[in-house]
């Protein structure tokens, strides 16, 4: 919007020109797995608009671009200065940064206060002392960094080149990474990514702040392992939330997670409890996995929110009813009856023997054969059952398969989203490979392919689905009670 202020941290993630420290001519992945090598694949992957400066002490050129010695021999400005050098020469470097006039500083360079030693801890201090009296403000260390499409940054030329509305702010770069990977098997493209570390200088509620006001970016997720300034996190949180949803995954709950914690990122975990407290709050849409946060971020994208916890339950048989009721209640859902209308309606067109009409429902046989109708004529009653906020409908993929043909099951994904909203209510679909083998799984990710390509979220397990629509209930009554109203997602 014409003169609202620019953040600051706008220039990080577009920046003008860039310098790599500990770029290598040899190619490749210098230096391990990662390197300052994989920093410049990756931006001239994103067709950087900028100037990118490979920095070594004897070469001349690197990746087919000019190199220099040191920073200060740079003869433009520079927005952004990556370290991938020995922590013993971390310091020379920031030097020369505050004399050239850089602005920010990521630290992919690790072996710092996670190490549990004093003496690196002390090295590190002296790292962000030298940055901010030269006013950069440092991402790290021991992180990944950047992932900004737009902005041509990216730390392997792995990732896709296509932006999409997701931010991430995570403290570990391997989860970044893979959550990168799992999200775009389900359709799901990201504005903007950030592995910060260590977080010496930049912290995670200053990313939230960032991606509260960018317009790129309409849902936040984030990956949390320990909190400096736990406060100002979840005050960030509490005024983002009502506008933008942010999903938090948080590592470290067990006792073990929390040393492992300690060691990974110099960080200390808070109690499991205090967390979750917090995080309701805050309104932030609490998730225990990576795959968890995945399937959260497709639903709040593709789905409406559920208006209650009270959900039907469609797909199962017998005791697969009853356990997938207790699931579901486990959950914090309510699986109750339904009206005696819905039921008399529904008897019309199941038959007695064999199934039952009553919540959950063990009608699935009736579908087979029958065509569309009978499940259009769920919709419509669901639609007007007033004890009845969202459906369950688990689908075992190898026996709908077996029963009507592959061919049919690829028209499902066309059919749920059509149903719908002919129901005006959430419909989570779990798609349950059963007792299939190998082969019923390459159906049920065939499935879930289409599913993806039709816009719909789908689910591996059941318990999942009920989670997610227990959380995202959770995150409706949050917005009820701020006046944000539920409406548009």
């Amino acid at each position: 919007m014409s003169g609202t202020p620019v953040h600051p941290l706008e220039t990080l993630f577009y920046p003008k020109n860039i310098a790599v420290v500990g770029a290598s001519p040899r190619g490749g992945l210098a230096g391990g797995r990662w390197g300052g090598n994989t920093y410049i694949e990756g931006s001239i992957k994103l067709h950087f608009k900028g100037k990118i400066f490979p920095i070594h002490p004897t070469a001349k050129s690197i990746l087919g671009l000019t190199a220099y010695k040191s920073v200060r021999d740079i003869p433009d400005e520079i927005d952004l200065v990556i370290f991938s050098v020995p922590f013993k020469v971390v310091l020379e470097v920031m030097a020369d940064c505050a004399a050239k006039g850089v602005k920010y500083v990521h630290l992919f360079t690790a072996g710092f206060s996670e190490t549990g030693r004093e003496d690196l801890a002390r090295l590190e201090k002296d790292l962000i002392r030298i940055a901010r009296g030269a006013g950069i403000r440092v991402i790290g260390p021991n992180c990944m960094g950047l992932y900004c499409p737009e902005g041509g940054l990216a730390w392997t030329n792995e990732f896709p080149d296509r932006p999409g509305p997701v931010g991430l702010v995570s403290q570990s770069g391997q989860l970044a990474g893979m959550f990168i990977a799992l999200a775009e098997t389900k359709g799901v493209r990201f504005s903007k990514v950030v592995s910060y570390g260590n977080a010496s200088d930049l912290q995670n509620h200053e990313f939230l702040e960032y991606l509260a006001q960018d317009d790129k970016t309409k849902y936040i997720c984030t990956y949390v392992e320990g909190l400096k300034e736990g406060r100002a996190f979840f005050e960030q949180a509490k005024r983002i939330s009502p506008v933008k949803p942010i999903i938090v995954y948080k590592g470290g709950v067990t006792e073990g997670g929390s040393r492992a914690t300690q060691s990974h990122t110099a960080s200390l975990a808070g109690s499991p409890e205090l967390w979750k407290a917090m995080c309701r709050q805050a309104g932030l849409i609490s998730v225990h996995s990576l795959e968890d946060m995945a399937v959260t971020l497709t639903t709040l994208m593709r789905l409406p929110l559920p208006q209650g916890r009270n959900v039907a339950v469609l797909g199962g048989a017998g005791g697969g009813s009853v356990t997938m009721t207790d699931m579901a209640e486990e959950a914090g859902l309510r699986v109750p009856h339904l009206t005696e209308k819905t039921i008399k309606a529904i008897e019309e067109f199941v038959p007695i023997q064999g199934s039952s009409a009553k919540n959950p429902l063990d009608i699935m046989g009736a579908f087979f054969g029958q065509g569309i109708d009978p499940f259009m004529a769920l919709m419509d009653l669901l639609r007007e059952d007033p004890n009845i906020d969202a459906l369950i409908f688990n689908q075992p993929v190898d026996l709908i398969t077996r029963v009507v043909g592959r061919s049919m099951v690829s028209l499902l994904p066309q059919l749920v989203k059509d149903s719908m909203k002919r129901m005006g209510k959430p419909i989570y679909v779990v798609l349950d490979r059963g007792r299939g083998g190998i082969e019923a799984e390459i159906l049920r990710q065939e499935l879930e392919d289409r599913y993806t390509e039709a816009g719909f979220a789908t689910f591996a397990t059941f318990p999942q689905a009920a989670r997610v629509l227990a959380e995202l209930d959770q995150y409706r009554r949050y917005l009820e009670t701020r006046g944000a109203g539920s409406s548009g997602r």
